[in-house]
């Protein structure tokens, strides 16, 4: 396994009483090499907190996670770094996650020079433009523009090329295709398949659209208020949703299709 978390438990603390919020309670999952696990579930489920846990952006309260069987909270700076390198992500809102003042030009070759700092000017271009036109962006007509420049699926494919720059082993996709309309979704979730299939990433996809989940996943795992409740091969979890949860969830989706 490539990714595994251990019974991730997170409390965060309420300001206004001297108690704890439980955003997740023991959760565990694994990750294999080239492999697309799908997490879903409703906003408030823990889906967002537990990617950040397994991106090593936010620290658990209990249980742990390993990458290649070392558990991140015990690596030292040069494997911390070399470890988010490893696992890059691509958020909900791609605008938000861009300075507005930055050109894509900055915005992309930011990551290259903080990792890459001996790399010359002339193959971090070549790189990034190189990146630029794999996810279907033209560079000579998008590398000088500021983000407010872009659409919201432009911003995304954006995004993705610059996720893909430091040549990741894993994508964690946080509600990536959520804010697209349905055209927009299918353009986005093909591309990832694609890159996929090209490079061998694992990858986390979460989504509270079990629909979404289901076109890109081999494994699902369904969050219900901060535990799981149902795990399995996707095609299985679609067809024989073993809790009253994951039904409704499965029913939900399909009603938003045909409407």
């Amino acid at each position: 396994m490539i990714l595994e978390a251990t019974a991730i438990t997170k409390d965060f603390p309420q300001r206004t009483k001297k108690k704890t919020f439980r955003a997740l309670d023991r959760v565990s999952f694994s990750l294999a090499e080239d492999e697309v696990l799908g997490i879903v579930g409703e906003s408030g489920s823990g889906k967002s907190t537990l990617s950040e846990i397994a991106g090593g952006l936010l620290a658990p309260t209990h249980g742990s996670v390993f990458y290649q069987g070392r558990d991140i909270s015990l690596l030292q700076s040069d494997e911390k770094r070399a470890f988010r390198r490893s696992v890059q992500f691509i958020f909900q809102s791609p605008r938000e996650s861009m300075n507005p003042y930055f050109t894509i030009k900055s915005v992309l070759s930011e990551p290259l020079k903080i990792n890459y700092p001996k790399m010359d000017r002339t193959e971090m271009d070549k790189r990034i433009s190189a990146m630029l036109e794999r996810v279907g962006m033209d560079p000579d007509s998008t590398l000088m523009y500021r983000p407010s420049h872009f659409s919201g699926g432009q911003l995304q494919r954006i995004a993705i090329a610059r996720s893909l720059l430091l040549s990741p082993r894993i994508l964690i996709c946080d509600e990536c295709t959520s804010s697209l309309d349905v055209s927009l979704q299918a353009q986005i979730l093909n591309l990832l398949v694609s890159i996929r299939k090209e490079t061998g990433l694992s990858m986390i996809f979460i989504s509270h659209d079990i629909s979404v989940v289901r076109w890109i996943s081999d494994r699902i795992m369904v969050l219900k208020d901060g535990v799981c409740v149902e795990e399995g091969r996707s095609d299985e979890v679609i067809s024989s949703p073993k809790e009253p949860y994951t039904r409704l969830l499965v029913e939900t989706s399909f009603m938003r299709e045909l409407s």
